[in-house]
Order: structure tokens, then C-alpha cells, then sequence
């Protein structure tokens, strides 16, 4: 079987995606306390930029989770 290729392993991928989790959770508690709406303004294109690197994340621990079902599919 052709599987997609990836740079890192699973345990990588979820490690990132775990750590980008608590940055967003730790940037969405400051910017309810931003004071000027620079700094806001500023603070959302960071939580978007990592909303959308969460998602990409999200949909790599899937793709690779999937391939490891069929790899263990394909060994029986």
C-alpha cells in the first residue's frame, strides 16, 4: 500500500499538537486581558495563526493514526 509520508512520528505530531493546545489556552487568557486594542489586535492574529496550526496538527495525528490502523490491518 501507498501510505502519505510525514516528517514525524506520531508521538511527535501529538506531543506538537499538545503543546500548541496550551499555547493557545495560555494566549486566549492574556488577550481577555489586553488593555489596548493594539496589543489585541495583535494577540488575535496570533491565536489565529495558531488556531489554524492546531487544525493542521489535528487532521496529521488523524492521517497517521489511520495509517497505523491499516498497517495493522495489512499484517494480519
Amino acid at each position: 500500500m501507498n501510505y502519505q509520508q510525514f516528517e514525524k512520528t506520531l508521538p511527535e505530531y501529538e506531543k506538537d499538537l499538545k503543546e500548541a493546545k496550551k499555547k493557545f489556552d495560555k494566549l486566549s487568557k492574556q488577550y481577555k486581558k489586553c488593555r489596548s486594542a493594539y496589543q489585541a489586535e495583535m494577540m488575535y492574529d496570533d491565536l489565529t495563526i495558531l488556531n489554524e496550526d492546531i487544525a493542521e496538527l489535528q487532521m496529521i495525528v488523524k492521517e497517521l493514526r489511520q495509517q497505523k490502523k491499516l498497517v495493522e490491518l495489512d499484517s494480519y
